[in-house]
């Protein structure tokens, strides 16, 4: 009754609103979940206490820093010894040349810097060069100097011969001598122009930026998996509300 007197007297009288959840409520179920909700399950983790926000931020950085370490420990391996990884310093026979018909040149050719190996005519650039040791090779007898290889392979039978008849003579019952520069232990099954020293050549920029770049993607995606069991799955459980 009072209403219509009043609207009889000129007053107007809007219709109630209707209810409505609050702003906040609807840009919150509006909200998209966006880049970082997609990828890690991102979302406010206000209701955990600060102790275990502590203990999870610095486990992350230990698991995340000890992933990247063992990354880097297991993958950062020096190239393959192919013979395109190689550069070749010198060989056996090359060497044993070069030195002249003094005695056993092996010791000289081990100390040379650089690892020994052995490069077979028939390998391709990726074939793995075989190993040999020094003390393998340390049982031959190199030398330009064919008097000295035989006394080597015949100890005490021509000692008080004269190179140059010792050679001389050995050289007419075995015309092959003529270029042999080595005694080499027949189980090592090599030549001597098939043992080189070489040394690993460095990487170019762009196998260190595909290595890096692998080591780096490797670490974040198991940073994201450890941030996923978080807000996917422990946030809400540990949650003070």
């Amino acid at each position: 009754m009072e209403r219509r007197r009043l609207e009889a007297l000129g007053y107007n009288f809007d219709a109630a609103p209707a209810a409505t959840a609050p702003a906040t409520t609807l840009a919150a179920s509006d909200a998209k979940p966006g880049l970082a909700g997609t990828l890690v399950g991102y979302r406010s983790d206000a209701q955990v206490s600060r102790a275990w926000r502590i203990v999870f931020t610095l486990l992350f950085l230990i698991l995340v820093g000890g992933a990247g370490y063992g990354i880097v420990t297991y993958t950062h391996h020096p190239l393959p010894t192919t013979r395109g990884n190689v550069e070749i310093i010198t060989t056996l026979e090359g060497h044993t040349k070069n030195a002249g018909p003094g005695g056993n040149v092996i010791p000289a050719f081990v100390a040379l810097p650089g690892t020994i190996g052995v490069l077979e005519p028939t390998m391709t650039a990726t074939d793995l060069l075989k190993d040999l040791s020094d003390a393998d090779l340390g049982k031959g007898f190199c030398s330009a100097s064919l008097a000295k290889q035989i006394r080597y392979e015949f100890p005490g039978f021509y000692e008080s011969w004269p190179d140059d008849k010792l050679e001389r003579v050995a050289l007419e019952k075995y015309p092959e001598f003529q270029d042999r520069l080595c005694v080499l232990p027949s189980q090592l099954g090599v030549s001597p122009d098939d043992v080189v020293k070489y040394r690993l050549r460095d990487r170019t920029i762009v196998e260190f930026v595909i290595l890096w770049s692998r080591t780096v993607l490797m670490t974040l995606a198991f940073a994201m998996a450890w941030l996923n069991v978080y807000y996917r799955l422990l946030v809400n459980r540990l949650s003070t509300n």
